[in-house]
């Protein structure tokens, strides 16, 4: 009888663990100044040249705004207190696992111990970086930088979530990099 308790308990939890959520994982480091005490919040974002009439870069702007929004700051057209800069960027890596060997066609492997082959895919990194710095003298103030590794080359799959991570525990620890995990956006 304990053994059928022990087994449907089991069982639940295989099925619970097969329920879970789907969530993007990523890697948030920052480095700050920020003590707490600043007054003025309004920024305005900097574009550079490239970016300045790119279509992609403004969306990911509407992002940054309402991330910075949620946390008091206001943007304003002229006389900002701090600039806000944003860089973000996709670069492709391979990534090599050793897996078991499937069985054959007539259910067993060949000899009696399991063969194991390499098995190699692609992925993608995807990374942003937003930097805020002081308007009157330059000084940088704050830099947090994300990046999460991703099945897709698309990098506005991935924004949304790199944007969420950089700024859910702002202003962090400074010069810590940690792991962020964000349930998966249904839409």
């Amino acid at each position: 009888m304990k053994r059928i308790y022990v087994l449907l308990s089991l069982l639940v939890v295989a099925f619970l663990a097969g329920c879970a959520a789907p969530s993007i994982v990523s890697n948030v480091t920052v480095f700050h100044s920020l003590n707490g005490t600043e007054t003025s919040k309004t920024y305005m974002v900097e574009a550079t040249p490239e970016q300045a009439n790119n279509l992609e870069f403004n969306s990911y702007v509407t992002l940054l705004n309402q991330q910075l929004q949620r946390l008091g700051f206001s943007m304003v057209t002229k006389d900002p207190a701090l600039k806000v800069s944003l860089k973000f960027g996709t670069s492709q890596t391979v990534a090599s696992t050793l897996e078991p060997v499937p069985f054959g066609p007539y259910g067993y492997r060949h000899g009696p111990y399991p063969a194991w082959q390499t098995a190699v895919d692609t992925f993608y990194m995807h990374e942003m970086e937003v930097s805020i710095n002081q308007a009157n003298d330059g000084k940088n103030i704050y830099t947090v930088r994300t990046r999460l590794l991703s099945p897709s080359p698309e990098l506005s799959l991935s924004m949304d979530y790199l944007m969420e991570s950089a700024f859910l525990s702002f202003p962090g620890k400074n010069g810590a990099t940690e792991t962020v995990i964000l349930p998966v956006h249904l839409q």
